[in-house]
């Protein structure tokens, strides 16, 4: 039997499984339902086009009067890029609305319902055993409207002692094959992909999207004396660079004729101040930041309580004396240290990826 919390959960799956990125959009979910039936589902689009209550309703035509809408995010009411869904709903004649969670961003905010209400029609938040589910969807776009800076996700894969790469820095390859193109999946949903200066040097890496659907992200490195090699494969144009305020004024020269855009945060012996580099790159319409490593900039980002959440794909292999996938990390106490929540596992092959948002303690980090 059909309820409520079914369609909704439909909704969030169409949302889940987007090909596309929605920034500075969150990815919404949408699921028309007219006496029992299915008229009509969307996923919103890419930036300037259609969102998601728009695409369910043109798929449903006039089969949309008098139905029910299960949507994942409360609809706008005001003119971006696009005009209000509100105005849409209503004038589609839609007779309930379930909003599976309120707009945080501030211009909305509860007005959407306010607003559907206002116009006879039935609009409520929930259903309420979706509510998690639904803010858990949203938590980049909140993470963006409400801190002015990315959703922070830290990608490895790791042996099942915990280290990325061998002493020397080998890691290819820890993973295995499946694990390594859901990896890339990731890439191509975040808006930008961020590894550290050491990551470049071992791995030389593209940062691509290779093997799967989707566009290339954005490529983000941290380096701060801008002492790496600019013919590297990841610079070019359409990459970031964040680097020192005392980097030498050749050096950007040569970075800037490689078609690189180059920002200069505050450093300290300690690196870049990662803080000004997560505003900057919200400054840059990042939404979804992927953090590639290395070691040290995992561990910089927890000690900085910036990260948000964990991907790691474990893989059947002991390297003993290798490269930490956290480094310069430590507490005093098991109790201090950060934990997983909503915690999700799936093999591939024989490796087991971990997914879950981290929760940090009150207690103090000290150096590892």
């Amino acid at each position: 039997m059909s309820t409520p919390a079914t369609h909704m959960r439909r909704a969030l799956a169409l949302a889940a499984r987007a090909p596309h990125r929605t920034s500075p959009n969150p990815t919404v979910g949408c699921v028309i339902v007219r006496d029992g039936e299915v008229v009509g589902e969307g996923v919103t689009r890419p930036p300037g086009e259609a969102h998601a209550e728009i695409v369910a309703l043109r798929a449903a035509g006039a089969r949309a009067r008098g139905a029910d809408v299960y949507v994942t995010l409360e609809p706008c009411c005001h003119h971006g890029r696009t005009p209000p869904c509100t105005d849409a709903l209503i004038a589609a004649g839609v007779r309930r609305v379930y909003a599976g969670v309120i707009d945080p961003n501030p211009v909305v905010a509860g007005r959407g319902l306010s607003l559907l209400a206002a116009a006879g029609i039935e609009a409520t938040f929930g259903p309420g055993e979706t509510a998690e589910a639904c803010a858990a969807a949203i938590a980049p776009f909140r993470r963006f409207i409400l801190d002015a800076r990315p959703w922070i996700t830290l990608k490895a894969g790791i042996s099942l002692d915990g280290r990325i790469a061998a002493p020397g820095g080998d890691a290819k390859w820890i993973t295995g094959e499946a694990a390594r193109r859901d990896a890339h999946r990731l890439r191509a949903r975040a808006d930008a992909v961020l590894v550290g200066a050491e990551t470049v040097r071992l791995d030389e890496p593209r940062l691509t999207v290779r093997g799967v659907p989707g566009a290339d992200p954005r490529r983000v490195v941290l380096n701060r004396a801008l002492d790496l090699d600019p013919a590297a494969a990841v610079f070019g144009p359409g990459a970031l660079v964040f680097h020192g305020e005392a980097a030498p004024a050749d050096r950007r020269a040569a970075f800037a004729e490689r078609g690189v855009t180059l920002l200069s945060v505050p450093a300290s012996a300690q690196g870049l101040d990662l803080t000004a580099v997560a505003r900057a790159l919200a400054g840059q319409g990042v939404v979804n930041l992927l953090v590639e490593g290395g070691g040290r900039v995992h561990g910089a980002l927890l000690k900085a309580r910036l990260a948000d959440a964990i991907c790691f794909y474990v893989a059947p292999r002991l390297l003993g004396e290798g490269r930490p996938v956290l480094a310069g990390l430590g507490f005093d106490r098991v109790a201090d240290a950060p934990v997983l929540e909503a915690v999700e596992h799936r093999r591939f092959g024989q490796d087991v990826r971990i997914r879950g948002m981290i929760r940090y303690s009150e207690g103090p980090c000290s150096p590892g």
